[in-house]
């Protein structure tokens, strides 16, 4: 891969991250604290349903190593900005899905490397090429998560008359950033994507149908109302690609590892996208 691409993508994740904190306001975090249990119990439900589902995927089909690395690397990852982009056009509670994210991405220096570990022990035991430096990557996250999302919440109170311009302006051009680097990676792994498509198809299909029912579930089990029941549900499979990325591309200098990434951000737009087709029909008068 290009030298080039490959320092762009910790620049993207920053830069995605930076979004996270400046669209987080002191009232979201106040409504989080009074709602201290949603926070939670959404924050555990992914940390542990979320490698499950992986697991469950991997038990049922058996995929090749670099199909069940990236999976690993995806079930691990914190929530990502792109959940705040389809809560919004779903009219799911918005700032619901932004706290999620920016709290799953404040703890990811600690959750996603163990996690990231366990799974590549588990699947990944007889792949012993495949090392996880795990002090670089708690730097790694401490730089391109914990620290943007603090600046993104200073530039918030910094002019507060331009934040809602700024706001859509970093959603933006991060989205288009990933957008722009998953198409790169789509072409530079083109053949070996092709060749495994099929599994990678797969793969993305159930994990994200999965991740959406224990979203939806969870919400309803603990009775959370319409609105929160539809942004767990869009929370859950929505990860943050581009950590992936990071950890595949940079970390562990394997890009075929973020195969299964790029697949699934496709997929998921697609789902995504024809839900709130479907929800906007449905609540458009006749």
């Amino acid at each position: 891969m290009e030298p080039i691409v490959e320092a762009s993508i910790p620049v993207v994740t920053f830069l995605m991250m930076v979004a996270v904190g400046h669209g987080l306001t002191v009232t979201d975090l106040r409504r989080s604290a009074t709602d201290l249990r949603a926070v939670i119990t959404a924050t555990l439900g992914q940390l542990i349903l979320l490698p499950l589902i992986a697991t469950v995927v991997v038990l049922v089909f058996d995929p090749a190593p670099a199909i069940i690395a990236g999976l690993i690397l995806v079930a691990a990852c914190p929530g990502g900005t792109i959940s705040n982009f389809y809560a919004c056009l779903a009219n799911a509670n918005s700032a619901m899905s932004l706290t999620l994210t920016a709290v799953s991405c404040l703890l990811s220096f600690v959750t996603l490397p163990f996690l990231v570990v366990a799974g590549f022990f588990f699947w990944l035991d007889d792949q012993p090429e495949i090392v996880v430096p795990v002090p670089v990557l708690v730097v790694q996250l401490l730089f391109l998560v914990a620290l943007p999302a603090c600046l993104g919440m200073i530039l918030r109170r910094w002019r507060p008359a331009s934040t809602e311009k700024r706001d859509l302006a970093l959603q933006r051009v991060s989205l288009v950033a990933l957008v722009s680097l998953v198409c790169y990676i789509v072409y530079d792994q083109w053949y070996s994507m092709i060749a495994a498509l099929g599994e990678l198809t797969v793969a993305a299909v159930v994990f994200t149908t999965l991740a959406m029912a224990a979203g939806y579930a969870l919400a309803w089990v603990t009775g959370r109302p319409a609105a929160d029941r539809l942004t767990y549900l869009i929370e859950f499979p929505c990860r943050n690609l581009a950590l992936a990325l990071v950890v595949a591309v940079t970390l562990l200098g394997r890009p075929d590892f973020a195969a299964f990434a790029a697949v699934l951000l496709l997929i998921q737009a697609l789902v995504m996208l024809s839900m709130v087709a479907l929800l906007r029909r449905e609540r458009t008068p006749v």
